[in-house]
């Protein structure tokens, strides 16, 4: 099964509020702060989640929190 990564700009304030939500969903993808002062975070996910993925982002947004994917790709394997 493969995986993928999301590289995703948003405000430092949500970042934390972004990991919470999927580590909420069990098993759903797994958060990594790439640059905390300019709100760059990976999701990691595999292909089997890549739909879920997709919809929970876009609930958050409909919630007002700021989500810009920058890459949709499969997973470079770097945390």
């Amino acid at each position: 099964m493969k995986s993928w990564e999301y590289i995703i700009q948003t405000r430092k304030e949500h970042i934390d509020f972004i990991n919470k939500i999927v580590e909420a969903y069990d098993g759903l993808g797994n958060v990594r702060t790439l640059d905390n002062n300019e709100g760059l975070i990976k999701i990691i996910t595999n292909s089997y989640f890549v739909e879920d993925m997709d919809k929970a982002i876009e609930r958050l947004r409909k919630k007002d929190i700021h989500i810009e994917i920058l890459e949709k790709r499969e997973w470079l394997g770097i945390l």
